[in-house]
């Protein structure tokens, strides 16, 4: 023999119905969001690697203070050849 089943509380599930529809502005400020957190980001790499690149360099430059670490010539200034390449 089976036992009666006993009584249960109803469930109640309410159902909301989003609006999917979004406007321009939303889209746009969703958007703009994304790219200043991207933009945000890649400026705080940018500023971590610079440190230590330059961290690296000024380290090398105190371990190291004979070797010429730190300069490199770009060539802007004239040197003395040149000078006399000029004057002939």
């Amino acid at each position: 023999m089976q036992a009666p089943p006993s009584p249960s509380t109803p469930i109640i599930v309410k159902i909301v119905e989003k609006n999917e529809i979004s406007g321009l502005g939303d889209v746009m400020l969703d958007a703009i969001g994304l790219t200043g957190v991207i933009a945000v980001g890649a400026l705080l790499f940018g500023l971590v690697l610079a440190t230590i690149i330059i961290g690296y360099r000024k380290l090398r430059a105190r371990l190291e203070p004979d070797a010429d670490v730190q300069t490199q010539p770009l060539g802007l200034t004239p040197t003395e050849a040149e000078n006399l390449r000029t004057k002939i």
